[in-house]
């Protein structure tokens, strides 16, 4: 069975921490000695939060003394070796289902162990199951890495936004397997060499790992060589319209030659007016003539301009054509050949799979800082290579008043946000961005430079509304938010954002 010492001893030693934590009410049978000084109240809160499951000693029924807490440390002690005991009763051979369950038991962090919600708690114990029932060579056999690759191509972790038991219990049976695939081995399965990156750099792992001494060193893949990822560009808005009109006519005229009848009427009628147009024309001036082609032109050059009946692009590039969402950094580290960037993977909730970023913040935020860190990225800048490793879009960060002397620091969201969360300025949150900036349009640059954050250190664009009759009039701060709150720089106030 796959279900390995290590990934036994891993999960015990996450969550055993928590077995203190649950309380009940002592029952009337058993007496402690209390002081006098003590409060009714006091000795009550006290009686509460003795631990369950273990059998206490009795005391006499004898008057208690009035200012002595030898029996209550007595107590104590006994609670904290009942407890021990209560840990190591706990079969090391134990399934991981069962294990898990008796730890739940113990610490009654359900939530915790196993997900918060129902569906969370199923899908925990599902995987536990296929671990339980699985051979170690099935599970990291070529065929049982590939399945394992897939199933983790869309996740962070496999029941929930947080790590549960299943995700201990998976790290800790593939590691030793994974940690030492060959580079190509590695490119071959992305999504699983960065699930186990990830999971073993969590400070969760890292502490449980050290108390336990288990050899689960934190893992980086080798970045060297990786294949360029291929990502599906949004299809164009212009060319969908046009497609779509294209359809639409196709389909008209389709209907259109499946009634003849109708057809030759509308031929028939359309012949009459343009007899009458004749006839009408050969009245009229020249002059008339010429003036109609002059108020007509008007209308043409109307066409593809900003007036009234023409297209709804706007003439200047405004703050909702970049596309910027809430993300979350699942592993970092350095850039092989250049010192000042990180080398990030970050998930913006993508089914391609969390993103390559490079970010130029080594100098300004220690690594330990940036590990699982909730981030704001420009999701559609055209890709750029960097020291041989292309970054497919940028983190939005806080830059100092003063400079980058000053220090400079990744935007925040607000919290309770999710991987994909749009980030938009007030009033802007019904526009829709550009699939992918033009370099040539320079969009990024002319609205960038209004970026800031409030004496609050709010996020913010200062500018005007869409569609507004005066811009200069109506250009101030706008705060720049998902639909949960604001985002904000965590240190900077008057910073620029870049």
């Amino acid at each position: 069975m796959v279900a390995s010492q290590t990934a036994r001893q891993l999960i015990k030693s996450t969550y055993s921490q928590f077995v203190n934590d649950k309380f009940i009410l002592i029952p009337p049978t058993r007496r402690f000695a209390f002081p006098s000084t003590m409060t009714t109240t006091t000795t009550s809160k006290i009686s509460h939060r003795l631990i369950s499951h273990l059998t206490l000693p009795t005391v006499t029924n004898g008057p208690p003394p009035t200012s002595d807490l030898s029996t209550l440390d007595s107590t104590t002690s006994s609670v904290q070796t009942y407890q021990q005991a209560a840990l190591e009763s706990i079969k090391s051979q134990s399934s991981l289902v069962k294990l898990t369950k008796e730890l739940v038991t113990l610490s009654n962090r359900s939530a915790l162990i196993l997900g918060p919600s129902e569906a969370a708690e199923q899908s925990t114990l599902s995987w536990l199951e296929k671990l339980d029932s699985k051979s170690e060579e099935e599970l990291v056999s070529a065929q049982g890495l590939r399945e394992l690759d897939d199933a983790l191509a869309s996740k962070t972790f496999v029941s929930h936004n947080e790590a549960t038991a299943a995700d201990l219990a998976l790290f800790a049976s593939v590691y030793p397997t994974v940690s030492k695939l060959a580079a190509a081995d590695q490119h071959a399965h992305p999504s699983l060499v960065r699930y186990v990156s990830h999971i073993s750099n969590l400070p969760s792992t890292l502490s449980a790992s050290k108390s336990s001494q288990l050899d689960l060193a934190p893992f980086l893949p080798i970045y060297e060589g990786m294949p360029k990822i291929e990502r599906k560009k949004p299809e164009d808005l212009k060319k969908k319209k046009k497609n779509a009109a294209s359809a639409d006519s196709t389909e008209a005229s389709a209907s259109s030659a499946a009634k003849p009848e109708v057809k030759a009427k509308e031929a028939a009628t359309e012949e009459k007016g343009q007899k009458k147009e004749k006839e009408g024309n050969a009245e009229v001036p020249k002059e008339a003539g010429k003036k109609k082609e002059k108020k007509e032109k008007p209308a043409k050059e109307k066409k593809g301009g900003n007036g009234a009946g023409g297209s709804n692009e706007p003439s200047s590039p405004i703050p909702s054509m970049i596309d910027l969402r809430v993300g979350k950094i699942v592993s970092i580290g350095r850039h092989p050949d250049a010192d000042s960037l990180y080398l990030e993977k970050v998930d913006f909730g993508e089914p391609e799979g969390p993103r390559t970023i490079l970010s130029g913040l080594v100098n300004f935020v220690p690594i330990e800082k940036m590990e699982n860190r909730w981030v704001v990225g420009v999701c559609n800048l055209k890709p750029v290579a960097m020291r041989g490793i292309k970054s497919y879009g940028m983190l939005l960060c806080a830059t100092h008043k003063d400079g980058k002397e000053g220090g400079v620091e990744p935007v925040c969201p607000p919290a309770g946000s999710e991987v994909g969360d749009k980030v938009y300025v007030e009033g802007y949150e019904d526009q829709v961005s550009e699939p992918v900036l033009n370099p040539k349009k320079k969009i990024f640059e002319a609205i960038q430079p209004n970026y800031t954050t409030t004496a609050d250190k709010l996020t913010a664009w200062v500018g005007p509304l869409p569609g507004s009759t005066d811009p200069e009039a109506d250009k101030k701060p706008r705060i720049i938010r998902t639909a949960k709150g604001p985002c904000y720089a965590e240190n900077f106030d008057g910073a620029s954002l870049s």
